[in-house]
């Protein structure tokens, strides 16, 4: 089973997705797999600072998800962190681009499960709070 760690990075009820260079047109949260030793929380900062140079500031753990990889039938428990983090994200040599979506949006063709099925049905709850 693969563990990967995941940011939900919201701003304005828009949350922050991103696509690698090799799979453009499908988005994820930031995060990645995390290391031999590493925490969730380090292995979140590490991801966040190589991927989009941002560095967290606050986090609050939403949840962990049993699904599948996005490019593979391997069982994968994705863990999400709803975290806030100071500028604007700047994309390294993996993240092929960003980009914001409405935590409303009805569109799942290209968005990873770990976004659909867990992360935007969490948000959304939390704002009807």
């Amino acid at each position: 089973m693969i563990r990967k760690i995941g940011a939900a990075i919201v701003k304005n009820n828009q949350l922050l997705v991103v696509s690698k260079k090799e799979s453009p047109d499908f988005y994820m949260l930031p995060g990645g797999k995390l290391e031999d030793g590493e925490t969730e929380l380090e292995a979140l900062q590490r991801e966040l600072k190589e991927e989009l140079q941002l560095s967290m500031s606050t986090h609050v753990l939403l949840g962990s998800f049993y699904t599948k990889s996005m490019f593979g039938t391997e069982p994968m428990l994705l863990t999400v962190y709803k975290v806030e983090t100071a500028g604007d994200p700047r994309p390294d040599n993996e993240i092929g681009k960003y980009k914001w979506i409405s935590i409303h949006t009805k569109e799942s063709t290209h968005l990873g499960s770990g976004i659909t099925k867990f992360t935007l049905p969490v948000l959304r709850k939390e704002i009807k709070l």
